[in-house]
């Protein structure tokens, strides 16, 4: 018996000094730090910051921020490649570090002879101008430096925890909507759904060699958006893309599916069932955009002949303001059911592969379609109706 309570004392004395060691450890990280960086931060920031490798490693906030904190610099993507040389290489490579600079380079379109700017993140005064499309595409963010990419997009700061980056929930934020509802489909897919009943089970922690280690011998029991875009934990999410962004197949189509097929889908499906499902992401995708291609060539037409006929006075030619013609709202609906079939189908949704996806495209059409009708109508009426005046007006002399 007093073998058992020496051992019982033992272990509490342990437990207790690695307790004590923990927090001392803790407050001596926040201890380290020069006082006029800790004056007037709020607590749950320096906390965030304790808990990070940053702290861990001795990285303090001026190494990020620059040397006064009176005039803190925000960190740029070339602030970070520092460090993360090889993590900034690959990221310069993925769509996400041009996501400005492509959301800015949209055309214009021209109303009766006048050209009308495609402002993609001018709001109207008053409007949602803080919740718009910056919020996103600024992952891309172009840094006094030139570097593109805002790190804390992904890697919420000051923990930048790569648990919470390899989070489906990070990838939420901005792949989702009408649009690109990546993470809806996903969420309504067989994977989603196994996701969201066992996912808390899932170990998504450790260093980046020690997470993807433990997905050769003990893959998580569904895909989740790092498995598949990010496996080995690259940065160039390009990786399984197989469409551009615009639903084209990419010139590298075969290669992204294998990657796909290799990298993910074959921990749990045969490589046969794995392409045969691609296969059919594929022709949905093609299928889709080959109607839409109908829908653009109408209304480039529509425009070509001044035909159509804006709400109000156009001042932006983005959907976004709210003043373009029935027609146009109508295309634009066509596209963004065009793209919610492809990403439906690629992430496995027959929900907004096929109801929200290519039927809601079937129905935009079938509007778009009839308005084209009546403006073409309106306009041969009132072709006519000017020829007959004109012979009023001169049979009259």
């Amino acid at each position: 018996m007093r073998k058992s309570w020496s051992f019982i004392l033992t272990l509490l004395l342990i437990l207790t000094g690695a307790m004590f060691f923990s927090a001392s450890a803790s407050e001596a990280k926040i201890e380290k730090l020069d006082k006029k960086w800790k004056e007037g931060q709020p607590i749950g920031l320096l906390k965030q910051w304790e808990r990070s490798k940053h702290a861990e490693k001795g990285v303090s906030c001026n190494a990020c921020h620059g040397e006064d904190p009176n005039n803190i610099k925000k960190p740029s993507a070339g602030t970070c490649a520092t460090c993360h040389s090889k993590v900034y290489e690959d990221f310069s490579k993925s769509t996400h570090s041009t996501a400005l600079v492509h959301a800015m380079s949209k055309d214009s379109h021209v109303y009766h002879g006048k050209t009308v700017e495609y402002k993609w993140q001018a709001y109207p005064e008053g409007g949602p101008k803080d919740w718009g499309c910056a919020n996103c595409h600024s992952v891309g963010y172009v840094a006094e430096d030139q570097s593109k990419g805002n790190c804390a997009t992904c890697h919420s700061g000051h923990e930048f925890s790569l648990k919470q980056a390899r989070h489906p929930d990070a990838c939420s934020k901005c792949h989702t909507g009408p649009g690109h509802p990546q993470n809806e489909a996903y969420a309504t897919s067989k994977h989603g759904i196994l996701w969201a009943a066992h996912g808390n089970e899932y170990d998504l922690g450790g260093s980046t060699k020690e997470f993807w280690a433990r997905q050769e011998t003990d893959p998580l029991g569904t895909p989740v958006c790092v498995t598949c875009h990010m496996p080995q934990g690259t940065h160039n999410t390009r990786g399984g893309m197989a469409h551009d962004l615009y639903g084209s197949r990419n010139p590298d189509y075969e290669k992204q599916v294998t990657f796909m097929v290799e990298n993910s889908c074959k921990n749990c499906h045969s490589e046969e069932k794995a392409y045969e499902w691609l296969g059919n992401a594929d022709r949905i995708a093609s299928f889709t955009l080959e109607r839409l291609g109908e829908a653009r060539k109408s209304i480039g037409n529509l425009r070509r002949d001044g035909l159509i006929r804006p709400t109000m006075d156009v001042t932006n030619s983005h959907p976004i303001a709210g003043q373009l013609s029935y027609a146009e709202s109508s295309f634009f609906q066509i596209v963004m059911a065009t793209n919610r079939a492809r990403k439906g189908a690629y992430h496995m949704s027959a929900l907004w592969a096929g109801r929200l996806g290519w039927t809601d495209q079937s129905f935009a059409l079938m509007a778009f379609r009839s308005e084209v009708e009546r403006l073409r109508s309106d306009a041969e009426r009132d072709k006519k109706l000017k020829e007959l005046e004109d012979r009023l007006k001169t049979s009259k002399k």
